[in-house]
């Protein structure tokens, strides 16, 4: 099933982070994540994120989006995610890590590219973790109810997040 659902995957923008950005700026990485900043259409706001593109090794095909911001006036980064189609919607998907509690990610739009979670504030505990770790998953359920994981690399994390505060 894990083969199935991987081989359906395709990226959708981070709407809930990014609905009003447009116009592309120059991208810098992190190891396994990217930083990148988007004008608005107006050009007067710009939004600044991290993002990880996880693809299938055999076709370059998107299989999961990560997108990691900070809105004005918000102390937490929040957590946007793409999963495949064909996800059980009900249960929603989950940032997972061993020692912390899992984040819930409830599903804010799904078009022929994949779903998209709605912006989730990612606690102080689940962020240690992320830094002192090598890998998070993203689970989902398939239509059998079958959890499926899908891998986040965490190679980059520490210094793509901290590129955001600056």
């Amino acid at each position: 099933m894990r083969i199935f659902l991987a081989g359906r995957l395709l990226m959708l923008a981070a709407a809930s982070l990014v609905s009003t950005a447009v116009q592309a700026e120059e991208v810098t990485t992190f190891d396994d994540w990217g930083y990148k900043c988007e004008k608005s259409q107006d050009g007067v706001n710009e939004l600044c994120y991290v993002f990880q593109n996880v693809t299938k090794k055999d076709s370059n095909e998107l299989v999961l989006g990560a997108r990691i911001a900070y809105r004005p006036q918000q102390e937490q980064p929040l957590l946007v995610v793409t999963v495949p189609l064909g996800t059980l919607l009900p249960p929603g998907a989950a940032l997972t890590m061993d020692g912390v509690d899992p984040i819930k990610l409830n599903y804010f739009l799904c078009a022929a590219q994949g779903c998209t979670t709605a912006a989730q504030a990612l606690t102080p505990e689940m962020i240690d973790a992320m830094k002192k770790g090598n890998q998070a998953v993203v689970r989902v359920a398939a239509p059998n109810q079958q959890v499926v994981g899908l891998p986040l690399s965490l190679k980059g994390f520490t210094k793509a997040l901290d590129s955001l505060k600056k």
